[in-house]
Parts: structure tokens; sequence; C-alpha cells
């Protein structure tokens, strides 16, 4: 029934206040993150978030979309959510930007999804289980771009990533380099295949990976191992860990082979061209835009479950 869970019942489960309750459920700093997580996993498992969900979508079902993001400084998100709101806008859907804290959407996440009564979702995060489960069990929409999903039946659009790899791999070898580094500061999935293409078709050579931003390295360590190792090739995760590290490099007059993956000098004259491997990322885009559409308007039954593929665009 909906309403039979609300704040006093997570305050009760929990023996805390309801204010305290009321206070994690906007991430408020006076909460602690402990404690945040704790409310929304009971939220979650007494059914609050179903509950806030139909709450948001009583009056009929909007056409609002939650785009998922979690990195306001990398230019492939302005890229993509760019793309994607000027393609809602032509369909008169309306697009609202979510932006999350660290690299996965959990149920707390989907704060801005109520707020903005959305009905239709579109994440370039990596999503918890608990959060699949809530879309699909009150029939909304959602869409990974970029993201292979761990669950059977979600929606995605991904980017050949192990083939991507494997693309720096054969550039890394027609160059003659000696020394090759993949450089990332992500845990995601579609990292460890980038890196898994590139190390697969470079077996046999002198070629490592270089992890940051993991509470231990920063992308100035992965700076020093390159001079102190002689590295003459670095493949990046993205165009803005490629961007910035080259930048950092030539400030200690070190000039190296850099390649990066999304190809954002294509969309953004903002920066020094960087060689990089990426889609048609309009394609993908449309592709995307038209299922999440078709499904929204139950039109589409079939789960749009696509691969597309890259090219080297070498600069």
């Amino acid at each position: 029934m909906i309403g039979s869970v609300s704040i006093k019942t997570i305050a009760k489960e929990l023996h805390i206040s309801a204010t305290a309750v009321s206070k994690a459920l906007s991430d408020s700093p006076d909460i602690s993150q402990q404690t945040k997580d704790k409310v929304w996993e009971t939220a979650n498992r007494l059914g609050y978030v179903k509950n806030s969900l139909a709450v948001s979508l009583k009056r009929g079902t909007t056409k609002n979309v939650a785009i998922f993001i979690n990195d306001l400084y990398n230019p492939y998100f302005a890229i993509m959510v760019d793309k994607l709101m000027r393609l809602l806008d032509k369909r008169v859907y309306t697009g609202f930007i979510c932006l999350l804290h660290g690299h996965e959407l959990t149920a707390s996440g989907l704060k801005s999804f109520f707020q903005n009564r959305c009905s239709l979702a579109i994440s370039l995060v990596d999503p918890k289980p608990e959060v699949v489960k809530t879309f699909a069990e009150n029939d909304i929409p959602f869409f990974l771009i970029g993201i292979l999903p761990k669950e059977a039946g979600v929606n995605y659009a991904i980017t050949d990533d192990y083939g991507g790899g494997k693309l720096a791999g054969q550039y890394f070898k027609s160059k003659g380099h000696k020394k090759g580094l993949f450089v990332t500061n992500s845990p995601s999935e579609t990292s460890y295949r980038r890196q898994a293409g590139f190390l697969d078709e470079c077996q046999g050579l002198d070629v490592g990976v270089f992890r940051y931003d993991d509470g231990v390295h920063s992308l100035l360590d992965a700076v020093n191992y390159i001079k102190e190792e002689e590295v003459d090739f670095a493949f990046c995760h993205s165009d803005y860990v490629a961007i910035t590290l080259r930048r950092m490099l030539r400030r200690q007059r070190v000039d190296i082979d850099i390649l990066g993956y999304d190809n954002i000098s294509q969309y953004v004259d903002l920066y020094d061209p960087v060689s990089s491997i990426g889609p048609d990322a309009q394609e993908l885009v449309e592709e995307v835009v038209e299922a999440a559409i078709s499904f929204h308007q139950g039109k589409e039954k079939e789960p749009l479950q696509k691969v597309f593929g890259v090219k080297l665009y070498e600069r």
C-alpha cells in the first residue's frame, strides 16, 4: 500500500529520530555517510524508495528524464549530456542532470529522480542491483550508456572497449615504442575492458598498468613513474586523463606519445587535440534516445543491447 512505509517507520527500525532519517534522505552534511547508507539500505528494504517513486508519478507519466553522471570536469560527460538533452528537447522531453558522488548509482542517488518527477532514466554511471530492480519493478525505462550491466535484460549502449584497447596496442607496436603504460583513474568494468584489450594485444612486450585516485596514488605519481621508468607511450582510460597527464609531463619537459579514449577533440575545441579512440557519439546517443522514448511510450519491448564500434583518430 502506497504510503505504508514512512520516515517514522524507518526511524523506528533503526532506533534513531525521524529528523535524522529525514536529513539522511536529504543528504544533509549533518549526518554521517555511515548513517546515510544505513538509512537508504533500510528505506529500500522496507519499500520506501518504491513508495516515493509511486508518489512522484501518481499524477501520470511525465516526460521528464533523469540523466545520471558523476563528473562535471570530464568533458566526455558534458558532450554526452549536451547531445542527450538536445535530442530529448526535440522530442518534447525534458532532461534533468543528476550529479552523483562516487562511481556507482545507489538508491540514495535517486533523490533527484523523485524530486523532478522523472519517468525515464539514462545513466552514464554503473547502477547498484537494487537500483536496477527498483526501476524494473515500477516499469520505468532505464538505459545505460558506456557500461556493460551486471544484470540481464538491462538496456545498454556501449563502445567496443576491448577492441579499442587492442587498437591502442596496435598503435603502440606500429610506432616502434619500447615501453607502454595504461593509465586510469577508474575502477569501472569499462576501464578493465580497455586495459585487457591493450595488454592482450601487447603480450610479450614491455607494457604495464598504473591506477591512481585509489587512495594511494595520484596522477603525479604516474608522472614520476613515467620519468623514472622511461616510458615512451601512455594509453589513457579517457581523454580527460590523457590531456591532464600530457600537461603535467610538459611542465617537467617530458614529451611522450599519449593516446586517449572518447575522442572529445572532435566535439570540443578547448584543448590541444589529443590522439584518441572513440565511437560515433552522435549515432550512439540518437539510438539510445530513440529506444528510450519508444519504451516510454510503450512501443518497444525488446531491450536495446548494442556494442558500437570504435576507430583510432591520430592527431
